[in-house]
């Protein structure tokens, strides 16, 4: 894996983004692992499973350090290349800090959970020419399960407890996808293919074997990262170079601001009730007499037409998304609703919102529907994934920031209630409920991982901003196993609303928003300084 010393930023980015996808394909396919870049080549790699024994990580690591160490040779030559080459850089020193400091693949078990599951969902979900190329396909894939297992159990180095209680709990789920969803579809699609379906119950077996094992892994009894490591996280990982009690001081006083707002506008429309009587979804649920799927469809198309017409921003052409249930083997890892976008480099396949339509949450995600859609489609995610997968720039189109990503989706939802399309009172304050929720997330981002507060008590304070507890206790579990991601939402949104409050009126709303999201998912420092080109570029029009 030696590199040149005389190439170009782009020659050395295809060497980076080949590199990582060739021997990482799902971690570099699936937006579920945020601190890679979205790899094209790894298209070219999904027959195999991502190669994590030590030897294979130590030699990747020792290549893209030496990549970070030639890209510091190469002179920028104008705005734009500058911006490449920084959003580079700091995509190379995330990746070194993740598997060389973070060591997640030494420390989380759901890892290999998660890639296994994402390799079959994949095999499942692809279009195939003939059924020998999805025979041959699914055949290497589960045949390489078990030892991709094995290679876990065997890379563990003192987990957190949390993370094994989970992991086996995503084995459990995995164990009744394979024997419901997995079956199902291959007797509908390969009939009753006896290698096939043999292959299936030897990674039933695996999975079982990997649960059992878990029992005997060396735990440590801790997930709190720490105010170090949540520093680096911040600081490499997210690339917002804050220290965590600013930011803990940041998001308090945003809480409180917002908080402030829920009380005044409660007031307003009852001054008998709490806010929190005045968001309660139990009755919405009994009032919805369609599916949750087809109410979500509809919401979907509906705000897709709002902002088609409206003018905000200008949408990518060809994009479209589709309104599906969260698969069974998701619903331990994701939320109640989640995007899904296609593979780099993957032409003419749809977008997906997951949505879990289980009677548990029934209110709750029809008295969010019109935000939660927002979020997750139009103009949130979707909108802002189908842009950076047509970017022209091979840079752009593959690199993700969880920063820009969920404060764009977070900022989507604002639009609703100020470009008109909610005009109720209780959707405003439903929608400041979740900006609070968001900065709540933010705070206990923060205390959680500092150990100030215990995962019991953190529940505790979700339950008060209106979620029951059962949500609330698996809400913090997903915080706890996520450091700095839950602190994007606010953090993000924020850096948004101020780049706006200082560029739109000279730019134009419309204009802003086009700025803002073609640049691809830049650092912040990065967006404002094509801002500032923009705005000084404007001015000289004017004179």
């Amino acid at each position: 894996m030696g590199a040149s010393i005389s190439r170009s930023a782009s020659e050395i980015a295809s060497d980076y983004f080949d590199s990582i996808g060739y021997w990482l394909p799902y971690q570099c396919a699936s937006d579920e692992f945020y601190f890679l870049p979205r790899s094209a080549r790894a298209l070219d790699g999904l027959g195999s499973l991502d190669a994590l024994d030590p030897a294979s990580v130590k030699g990747l690591i020792e290549h893209v350090r030496s990549l970070g160490k030639e890209l510091k040779g190469v002179a920028p030559i104008d705005l734009e290349d500058e911006i490449d080459r920084s959003t580079l850089r700091k995509s190379i020193e995330r990746f070194i800090w993740y598997f060389d400091s973070a060591r997640s693949w030494r420390r989380d078990p759901t890892l290999y959970v998660k890639i296994a599951l994402f390799a079959v969902d994949e095999v499942l979900s692809r279009d195939f020419e003939s059924p020998d190329e999805l025979r041959q396909l699914l055949a290497s894939i589960l045949l390489q399960i078990p030892g991709f297992l094995r290679q876990g159990i065997d890379n563990m180095e003192r987990p957190s407890a949390l993370s094994v209680t989970v992991a086996s709990n995503m084995t459990r789920d995995a164990v009744s996808f394979f024997t419901g969803d997995v079956i199902r579809f291959i007797e509908d699609r390969l009939g009753k293919d006896a290698v096939i379906l043999n292959s299936v119950r030897t990674a039933m077996d695996a999975w079982r074997s990997y649960a059992k094992s878990l029992k005997d892994v060396t735990t440590d009894p801790s997930f709190c990262e720490g105010e170090t490591t949540l520093a680096e996280m911040f600081g490499i990982g997210i690339d917002y170079p804050r220290s965590p009690s600013e930011i803990l001081a940041m998001a308090e006083i945003d809480y409180r601001s917002t908080l402030d707002k829920i009380r005044t506008l409660a007031k307003q429309m009852d001054s008998q009730k709490s806010w929190q009587r005045l968001v309660d979804y139990e009755g919405v649920a009994a009032e919805a007499s369609r599916g949750v799927l087809e109410i979500y469809q509809k919401e979907v198309r509906s705000l897709r037409a709002f902002f088609y017409t409206h003018g905000a921003l200008t949408f990518p052409p060809n994009e479209q998304v589709k309104v599906l249930p969260t698969p069974s083997y998701l619903r331990s890892l994701r939320a109640t609703a989640s995007y899904r976008a296609p593979l780099t480099g993957q032409h003419g396949r749809s977008g997906v919102f997951f949505i879990t339509p289980g009677a548990e949450l029934r209110g709750l995600i029809l008295s969010h529907l019109s935000y939660l859609s927002a979020h997750e489609t139009y103009p949130g995610h979707h909108i802002l994934d189908t842009i950076r997968l047509h970017h022209p720039n091979p840079i752009r189109r593959q690199i993700e920031s969880p920063l820009f990503y969920e404060g764009w989706a977070c900022y989507a939802e604002t639009l609703l209630d100020e470009l008109g399309y909610t005009t109720e009172a209780k959707q405003h304050l439903v929608q400041l409920q979740r900006q609070l929720w968001r900065d709540l997330r933010a705070v206990l981002d923060v205390r959680l991982q500092t150990g100030a507060i215990t995962m019991a008590q953190a529940a505790r304070e979700v339950e008060a901003i209106g979620f029951p507890p059962h949500s609330a206790t698996r809400q913090v579990q997903r915080f706890a196993l996520t450091p700095g991601y839950q602190s994007c939402y606010f953090l993000g949104m924020h850096e948004i609303l101020r780049l706006r409050e200082q560029f739109a009126d000279h730019l134009g709303f419309k204009t802003f928003h086009n700025l803002l999201l073609e640049g691809g998912q830049l650092s912040f420092d990065l967006v404002k300084k094509r801002m500032d080109s923009a705005t000084e570029k404007n001015q000289d029009k004017r004179c």
